[in-house]
């Protein structure tokens, strides 16, 4: 199973490249496996990612203890917090997606105006507060703003 999360991973990484909604290192991505999680490595461009170039981080203790070749996204935090606060996420997307990092920056959620946005579980897809990226005070305004929702926006620079 690991393999098969690690190549999809890497898969979804380049898709997201693709596609315009991260560019060169930025976003990250995450998967649990088992009692811990795989996550892209820090300052790989999609492109350059291969499977083996994951880092593996148990879900618990709160060390930030990991193993692999590279060192995991500075993002890590909110990654294995969301992880262990919502067991029904077997995964988690970060991306630098254009118009939503605008939204975020300005501070703006989405409303729904569209059924599709039933989705995230809410009348509006919401903002979290700032913090600065790699620190456990965005994985708490992350968690507070995923509290419910499958989905949020945050103002980052990372």
């Amino acid at each position: 199973m690991t393999e098969a999360i690690r190549i999809d991973l890497v898969t979804c990484a380049r898709a997201l490249d693709a596609a315009g909604l991260n560019r060169g290192s930025s976003g990250n991505l995450s998967a649990r496996d088992g009692a811990d999680m795989l996550i892209t490595p820090s300052g790989v461009p999609a492109g350059a990612l291969e499977p083996a170039m994951l880092a593996r981080m148990p879900l618990e203790p709160d060390d930030g203890a990991w193993e692999g070749p590279l060192k995991p996204s500075t993002e890590w935090r909110f990654h294995r917090d969301l992880l262990r606060a919502r067991p029904e996420f077997g995964a988690v997307v970060h991306t630098h997606a254009p118009f939503s990092t605008i939204l975020a920056i300005a501070r703006r959620p989405i409303p729904a105006i569209h059924y599709m946005m039933a989705a995230f579980g809410g009348p509006e897809i919401r903002v979290a507060d700032y913090a600065c990226y790699g620190t456990q005070a965005l994985s708490a305004a992350v968690l507070a703003a995923m509290e419910g929702r499958a989905g949020a926006l945050w103002p980052i620079t990372g």
